[in-house]
């Protein structure tokens, strides 16, 4: 069985969530003795640039993998900020702005002909994530070879006709959490048959050493830690806001520190609020163990990796209600609490912080979700199994 992978980036350095879960599922499922091509641009992330080649196109191997890149067309990129903000914003564009909007967020033209000359070398397409020209472009092409892992969560590209027309023409959907699935089902009225909820596969053997982190580190205080893109997005600005109105209330030696890219969402320093940037992985395994909680403030997930790594370091989790993904890990794990409002905040941090025992079980019911769901050979197992069956 020959199965091409399709996305806008892919490669070790690619930042994101949807770039991890590609190299690795790819990764494992070729391991595994399935016949794995990745087909994708010569762009290596977001951050880096929608218009800048890191790759040079053409074919490379990767750890079993093969990889065939396509060049990107340099666009007009005059109006491309001004369309995302309308869309975020919950704006409706016309479909020819819709258009313009699409073919400037990663579309190749190259590599969407390929799919289209190449269609019946390939038993499966598989398609991640959902919001790129790529996908948009790509599964009418493959239609039905095409299988999606869509990555939705409720934000405004969703509601782009463009998205919606994309999802007609999916023979399967891959879904993370049973949330994303429901949310597929209501939002783009997909038969249930057409959705599986697999979820994304966990390196189960991470350890960390917190004595390690806090002498490297100086973090001799216990600390709320905080792993991901710290912006607006991610509701980051939310956390420390709490944080803060938290320690107004409990003074004491507790800090807020915060792992990853992009500036703090604060009007200036604070002693209690600790940037620590980019760290490796290693030293991110070690915080999570040196934490006293791990708090995953985001809105919109559809997964979150860094959930389930802090409760394989055996760390709880406080998670904010409003984001079904998380909120339903919490309920299904019995792993930590979530809070809707500053006063729920506050008061389960304190909880947490002060009550040890409680901390402890919430994290070993944690790590026990993980490894019963997310391990890889489960992962892999689901895909033979149910999604190229």
């Amino acid at each position: 069985m020959k199965v091409a992978f399709v996305a806008p980036f892919f490669g070790a350095k690619a930042a994101g969530g949807a770039e991890h879960a590609a190299r690795s599922l790819t990764m494992q499922l070729a391991n595994a003795g399935l016949e794995i091509e990745v087909l994708t641009t010569c762009l290596q992330d977001l951050t880096t640039g929608l218009d800048k080649h890191v790759y040079p196109a053409g074919t490379s191997c990767e750890e079993n993998l093969h990889i065939r890149r396509f060049p990107v067309p340099q666009a007009n990129m005059q109006h491309f900020g001004a369309l995302n903000d309308l869309i975020l914003s919950g704006c409706k564009l016309t479909y020819a702005e819709e258009l313009q909007f699409m073919t400037r967020h990663v579309t190749s033209p190259a590599l969407l002909e390929w799919i289209y000359e190449h269609k019946n070398d390939y038993e499966w397409f598989c398609f991640i994530p959902y919001l790129f020209g790529t996908t948009c472009f790509g599964v009418p092409i493959a239609g039905e070879k095409s299988i999606v892992i869509p990555c939705f969560h409720d934000e405004g590209y969703t509601n782009l006709k463009i998205v919606h027309r994309m999802t007609h023409h999916v023979a399967r959907f891959v879904c993370n959490t049973y949330a994303e699935q429901r949310f597929a089902q209501e939002r783009f009225q997909i038969p249930a048959s057409r959705c599986h909820t697999v979820g994304l596969g966990m390196d189960t053997t991470i350890t960390g050493n917190p004595n390690r982190f806090r002498q490297k580190k100086g973090m001799n205080a216990p600390f709320v830690l905080y792993v991901g893109r710290r912006d607006t997005t991610k509701n980051v600005h939310t956390l420390i806001q709490y944080f803060l109105a938290y320690k107004a209330r409990y003074p004491g030696k507790l800090k807020l520190a915060l792992i990853g890219p992009a500036p703090l969402p604060m009007a200036g320093a604070h002693p209690d609020v600790i940037d620590l940037g980019f760290v490796s992985e290693q030293d991110k395994y070690d915080a999570y163990t040196a934490a006293s909680v791990f708090c995953q403030p985001s809105l919109n997930e559809s997964f979150s990796y860094v959930m389930m790594e802090a409760w394989l370091c055996q760390t709880p989790c406080l998670v904010h209600a409003q984001c079904d993904v998380t909120h339903d890990h919490v309920l299904a794990s019995n792993g930590g609490l979530a809070f809707r409002n500053e006063q729920e905040f506050v008061a389960m941090l304190e909880r947490l912080i002060h009550d040890p025992s409680l901390s402890a079980s919430f994290a070993q019911q944690g790590r026990n979700y993980v490894i019963e769901n997310y391990a890889w050979p489960r992962i892999v197992q689901r895909f033979k199994e149910k999604i190229f069956a």
